[in-house]
């Protein structure tokens, strides 16, 4: 598979929910959760053209030129659906739960409607894995640095970010539980 940028990734699934126009996912990454993406037409309208060379999306209306002053609006191909797949999909390795926080969350949240259930139970038990021996790893890391240092603002910041990860951990198992409950039920189409 040809490396994908997390900007790409996240504009291949958010087209797999429906066609949108540059403007529109600009739109989408300025006014959500997902606004750690840049909604910099300097960053959209390049991402959007090298999907497009690689066959992952398409314009709907393939006359139009892609200097026109209207709006292209653009779909997902079956390779760009293949490719979304394909990165939904692999697994949880601890470089993700440590680096790619936010692409994990939105892996997850492009699941349903693209890959069996059993994939998104999968991926909640390798993250739950990941992230509890991660997070083990920390508490001891900082306990020596409270023997250290006892009542410290650096101590503190470090619990609070330790603080943070158990409640995804939480998060993770009660979503699992969830999931597992729904066990037959179709996923649900984006």
């Amino acid at each position: 598979m040809n490396q994908i940028s997390s900007l790409e990734f996240a504009l291949i699934g958010l087209l797999q929910q429906r066609p949108q126009s540059g403007y529109d996912l600009r739109k989408t990454f300025a006014t959500t959760a997902m606004r750690h993406y840049s909604d910099s037409p300097g960053s959209i309208y390049p991402a959007l053209r090298r999907l497009e060379a690689r066959g992952w999306i398409a314009a709907q209306d393939p006359t139009q030129p892609a200097d026109s002053r209207r709006r292209r609006v653009f779909r997902l191909t079956t390779a760009g659906k293949e490719a979304l797949v394909a990165r939904i999909s692999l697994p949880v390795t601890r470089e993700d739960v440590i680096w790619q926080g936010p692409e994990l969350m939105l892996r997850f949240a492009f699941m349903d409607g693209n890959v069996p259930r059993a994939t998104a139970l999968r991926f909640l038990e390798d993250f739950e894995r990941e992230l509890g021996s991660y997070v083990e790893e920390l508490r001891g890391q900082l306990e020596q640095m409270r023997a250290s240092f006892p009542i410290h603002t650096g101590v503190l910041a470090f619990q609070s970010g330790i603080e943070g990860m158990e409640a995804q951990l939480d998060w993770a198992r009660r979503a699992r539980a969830l999931l597992g409950e729904a066990g037959a039920a179709p996923p649900m189409q984006c």
